[in-house]
């Protein structure tokens, strides 16, 4: 028979085992450590691989009876179904392992086979029995089923007292390595405070607020175009400051909202990151690179936050360079899919400006890499980043300005024309209309209303007439189209048509007075007439 005191040294042996084999998962093969519960001497470990979560728990702990490992078996389900939104993947492989002197002393095999959960067939669980001796096959059958190289255990069974301290070692070696690895993960999450973040959400919502109470309001093209936003024909004659200033102007409230709250949470993030003045300096030339994009791809009006905002992303993205395995524990998969889904609607979206948002975000991986995370300092990638970004900027300006000659954007020629219109320079403005209408395909109602006015001015009213039942082709709710067209009719002479179209602006905004009073003057003119 076995006495007490040798019972106790054969525990400390396959205590020794149970937490040399944990020992190597956690430090060598880098699983990251879930739960540790020492007194019931049970440990829970997880890693990604192969695109599954796979999860080992180790148990020392004798079981007599086949039912008794069932039972547990059980529990070990449960408890995997409870944990199974912290893991990262939908399908999970469980490695159970339990460590003993003995196995029970009836047949368990049936219980070595993989079983899965009834109602969570993505749950796969099998077990391991290392009994003393069969300790060897069953811990290679375990590291080859993981495709891991087996540890090398070695034990001086002369010598119990110097098991137990090595037993002590492994678990103060265990603790410090997770709470070390801990500490790395929480210190490059909080190296900074969001000062900045909060810095640039209050001066976009001012700048909001001023646009927003001047009239036209935040919607109204000129208005944008007065406080800054980015015009590519005014960029041309030299305001290259519009590709900062439109940084921080927004097209309406849903504009505003949604950027502000992008800029929350990920400027606190990557504020955290990289520290306040790393922050700024990603943000500041990201959004710049995203405007100079913009301005060689799109040459519409544009403004907003977004190419800044991207930046972010891209500075995340480069963190998730650096810290590949760190990156996909924590927001990997998530900022990869947000990323792809903005694209997407960017593209799908003809309003967005997509141009901004990817030049941004690639504006903002180079901004980070150029600035480098904290602590880390490489020199040859910060020199060739920059050089990269220098040279892509210039390329993308002098992209622009070639552009700039052959595009014809309705938008831009109507914001060009109005101007012309209130400097009093109609045959300009009839010229610049004319190569944008012949230039597109689709029919733009601005276009055909402000060569209009430009022929009304110059009294070419067959021109005019013919512009304004265009407009109102396409248009039929133009109020501005058909007082216009009475206008033209009543110098044709033309006052029934003249009268019908006054009344049909009339209708549509009847707080017009001066169009009330050039109704009741037509209404005059006809009774005169008949």
């Amino acid at each position: 028979m076995i006495g007490v005191r040798e019972r106790e040294f054969m525990y400390i042996y396959d205590e020794y085992y149970f937490w040399s084999i944990a020992h190597q998962l956690l430090v060598k093969h880098e699983f990251n450590l879930l739960q540790v519960n020492e007194q019931n001497q049970e440990v829970w470990l997880e890693k990604s691989m192969q695109k599954k979560s796979v999860v080992i728990r180790l148990y020392l702990r004798s079981f007599d009876w086949a039912n008794h490992v069932k039972q547990d078996l059980a529990t070990v389900m449960q408890r995997v179904s409870n944990i199974q939104k912290a893991l990262k993947h939908k399908d999970i492989t469980v490695h159970n392992v339990y460590v003993a002197e003995n196995g029970p002393v009836d047949d368990w095999e049936s219980l070595k086979k993989p079983h899965k959960l009834k109602d969570k067939k993505n749950i796969l669980v099998q077990s391991y029995y290392l009994e003393e001796s069969v300790r060897n096959s069953e811990l290679n059958r375990l590291f080859d089923t993981l495709n891991l190289t087996g540890p090398n255990m070695s034990v001086d069974e002369k010598d119990p007292e110097e098991t137990a301290n090595q037993v002590h070692r492994l678990k103060h070696q265990m603790m410090k390595y997770h709470h070390q690895k801990k500490k790395e993960i929480e210190s490059l999450f909080t190296y900074g405070k969001p000062r900045f973040t909060y810095f640039l959400l209050a001066v976009n919502i001012i700048m909001f607020y001023l646009l927003s109470t001047t009239p036209g309001g935040s919607t109204d093209t000129k208005n944008l175009i007065n406080w800054g936003a980015k015009f590519n024909p005014y960029i041309l004659e030299g305001e290259w400051w519009r590709i900062f200033s439109s940084m921080f102007l927004h097209i309406g409230g849903l504009h505003i909202f949604m950027n502000m709250i992008a800029l929350y949470y990920l400027g606190n993030t990557v504020e955290r990151m990289y520290g306040s003045i790393k922050f700024v300096c990603i943000y500041i030339l990201a959004g710049l690179f995203g405007g100079m994009a913009s301005f060689a791809l799109n040459d519409a009006v544009a403004a907003g936050a977004s190419g800044a905002i991207f930046g972010l992303f891209g500075a995340l993205l480069f963190f998730g360079l650096v810290n590949k395995k760190l990156f996909f524990q924590t927001m990997g998969s998530n900022l990869l899919f947000i990323i792809g889904l903005n694209i997407f609607l960017g593209i799908s979206v003809p309003s967005i400006d997509n141009s901004a948002h990817v030049g941004g975000l690639i504006g903002g991986f180079l901004a980070a890499a150029m600035v480098q995370m904290p602590k880390r300092k490489k020199a040859l990638i910060q020199l060739s980043s920059f050089v990269l970004y220098a040279v892509a900027m210039v390329g993308l300006m002098f992209y622009g300005i070639e552009q700039s000659d052959t595009s014809n954007s309705p938008q831009t020629a109507a914001v060009l024309a109005q101007e012309y219109l209130e400097e009093e320079r109609y045959d300009e403005a009839i010229d610049l209309l004319s190569v944008a209408i012949q230039e597109n395909e689709n029919k733009n109602e601005l276009l055909y209303f402000n060569r209009s006015v430009a022929y009304y001015y110059t009294n070419n009213m067959d021109n005019a007439r013919s512009d304004l039942e265009t407009v109102i082709e396409i248009n039929p709710e133009f109020a501005e189209a058909h007082y216009n067209l009475a206008l033209v009719y009543s110098n044709l002479d033309l006052y029934d048509q003249a009268y019908e179209h006054a009344e049909q602006a009339v209708k549509l905004k009847p707080d017009q007075k001066d169009w009330v009073d050039f109704k009741e003057q037509l209404t005059e003119i006809r009774n005169s007439l008949n």
